[in-house]
C-alpha cells in the first residue's frame, strides 16, 4: 500500500506551483513594506518558507494529505499507527525537507533517499519524522 515514486513527485510538484502562486501576495506585501537589498530578501524568502511550514504540516496533520497529495492518491501517515501525523510531527518533517533543500546536493539526496530506503521508500524527512507516504486509493480498497 506504498505510494509510489511517481505520485510523490507529482504531489510534491502540484504543492510546490500551489504554494508559489500563494507565496506571490505574501511577497508582495513583505516588498512593499520591507527596505531594500539584503533585509527584504530575506524577509521574502522567510515568508514564503514560513508559510510552507505553516500550511502544509496544518494539512497532513488535519487531513493526512495536501491538495497535491490528494490529487495524486497519497496520503502521509505515521508508520507506527498508520493514523494522520500530528502538527508538530508533520511540521518537523517539512522544517526538515526545506532544511535540507537549501543545502546543495543533500537535498538532492534527502529527495532521492526513497529509492535505496527499503523496505518502505522513505525519504530522510520521513524517517526523521517517522512517516509513512500510502497510496489512499489502495488503502481506502483494503478498507472498505
Amino acid at each position: 500500500m506504498l505510494a509510489s515514486r511517481s505520485a510523490r513527485f507529482a504531489a510534491r510538484l502540484v504543492d510546490l506551483m500551489l504554494w508559489a502562486v500563494v507565496s506571490v501576495p505574501v511577497y508582495g506585501v513583505v516588498t512593499t513594506y520591507t527596505e531594500e537589498g539584503t533585509a527584504r530578501a530575506l524577509a521574502s524568502l522567510g515568508s514564503s518558507a514560513l508559510l510552507w511550514t505553516l500550511l502544509y504540516p496544518f494539512a497532513l496533520s488535519r487531513f493526512g494529505y495536501t491538495v497535491g497529495k490528494r490529487l495524486m492518491g497519497v496520503q502521509v501517515a505515521r508508520m507506527r499507527t498508520g493514523r494522520h501525523a500530528g502538527f508538530f510531527q508533520a511540521l518537523g518533517r517539512e522544517f526538515l525537507y526545506l532544511f535540507l533543500a537549501v543545502i546543495p546536493i543533500v537535498g538532492l539526496l534527502n529527495v532521492a533517499s526513497c529509492l535505496w530506503d527499503k523496505p518502505y521508500q522513505r525519504c530522510w524527512h520521513d524517517n526523521a519524522a517517522g512517516t509513512l507516504a500510502l497510496d489512499r486509493r489502495a488503502r481506502r480498497a483494503a478498507a472498505g
